[in-house]
């Protein structure tokens, strides 16, 4: 799942070769993939700013989710007439498909999406998928406010304007509350994570090393340049060190203002997503219904959002109703200088996921924008390391 390919040569700014103009990948994971040997698959899905004749959008929450299930059930139904191994399907996407794809694993056969698939017609098999590959997913909408303050609340936007900080504080409570009662424990032994440590969590488990990687690769001069124009970096016995405070600083403005996912306003696209008939965009969150500025009568959210949230949320099936048939093998990349959402949200679903036992192969790209994807050919490796392609295995894999 994601984005299609695009012919796009110029890409998203911070981003690399492998992305596209609007922050979504090239196809460059599809034909390596396709030169290994494995079959690749592109299902559609319907889109949240579609509209019928009538008026009324047919592709808002839950419809995304559902059409890649029934892609999945499709593809199994048809074992043996489609080429590839249907057990080892592995599902990747950027951005939106990126929470697509994160959502895809995590769901696998869950039944709160029984009656969305009976309407459609999906066929009668399971959609459970074997890997993902997540790539700067943004999920987690109900709680993604919050993180993004607690992330990014002291960044100006690029107009140098500084957003509503009482805005921002009283999001950044929302999130200390909601990071405690996840109860995740850090990767590498880090311990609980809590809206006060998880700034060191991040600059240890991926942020420093992320710089550490970036810097060693150079050459010589190069990394001395690099270095001279970034002197909040601390660079002795070939790692990189710095404080939380001076990241933000080197990433500069923020890309989003405050809410960035249920805007007052409802001009976000989240809140497009949670449009329901000829109603274009609905808030999700109790704090945007209360602080609407667009004159609603009630400022409440609708009785039928808590399910589509829970629907549409990977963290759902990973903490609230844990679900054993989900992917065991997980990929996610974010760039550094990625403001699209907060780096909490990747670094707590691979916690979750680490928490569960499962595999998970986490990193942060040094420098890099929204959508970016400079391991490509490392992507690849792995999925034939979890799938155990060309180890003696017969038939080609999804």
């Amino acid at each position: 799942s994601g984005a299609a390919p695009s012919s796009s040569t110029s890409a998203a700014p911070n981003a690399n070769a492998d992305t596209n103009a609007t922050g979504g990948a090239t196809a460059g994971n599809q034909l390596l993939a396709l030169a290994a040997g494995y079959v690749v698959i592109e299902p559609g899905a319907r889109g949240r700013t579609l509209k019928n004749s009538a008026g009324e959008y047919y592709g808002t929450a839950p419809a995304a989710i559902v059409d890649l299930k029934a892609a999945v059930r499709y593809i199994k139904a048809n074992q043996g007439l489609i080429p590839g191994d249907t057990e080892r399907i592995v599902s990747a996407g950027t951005s939106a498909g990126g929470a697509l794809s994160s959502l895809l694993g995590a769901s696998g056969d869950s039944p709160v999406y029984d009656k969305y698939l009976e309407e459609l017609g999906a066929a009668d098999a399971s959609d459970a998928v074997f890997a993902v590959g997540a790539w700067c997913p943004i999920t987690d909408l109900e709680h993604a406010d919050g993180a993004y303050e607690w992330n990014w609340g002291t960044n100006d936007l690029a107009t140098g304007k500084q957003v509503d900080q009482s805005v921002s504080k009283d999001l950044k409570a929302q999130f200390a509350e909601y990071q405690a009662g996840l109860k995740l424990r850090g990767l590498a032994g880090f311990g609980p994570l809590t809206a006060r440590n998880y700034d060191d969590y991040l600059v240890e488990q991926y942020l420093q090393p992320s710089a550490t990687r970036y810097l060693a690769a150079l050459s010589d001069s190069d990394r001395e340049t690099y270095l001279a124009k970034n002197t909040f970096i601390t660079w002795s016995g070939g790692r990189a060190a710095f404080a939380w405070d001076d990241f933000l600083t080197h990433v500069g403005a923020r890309k989003k203002d405050t809410p960035a996912f249920d805007a007052f306003d409802l001009s976000a696209g989240e809140n497009n997503e949670f449009g329901a008939g000829t109603t274009e965009t609905r808030h999700f969150t109790a704090y945007g219904a209360k602080n609407d500025s667009t004159g609603l009568s009630t400022k409440r959210v609708a009785a039928d959002i808590p399910e589509k949230l829970n629907l549409m949320n990977p963290m759902y099936h990973l903490v609230e109703k844990v679900n054993d048939r989900r992917s065991k093998h997980w990929w996610i990349r974010l760039g550094t200088s990625d403001s699209d959402t907060s780096h909490v949200i990747s670094a707590n679903l691979a916690a979750r996921l680490d928490n569960l036992g499962d595999d998970v192969n986490h990193l942060y790209y040094w420098d890099e924008g929204h959508g970016a994807n400079t391991d490509p050919g490392d992507f690849i490796t792995w999925i034939g390391s979890v799938t155990s392609y060309g180890k003696g295995k017969k038939g080609k894999r999804n």
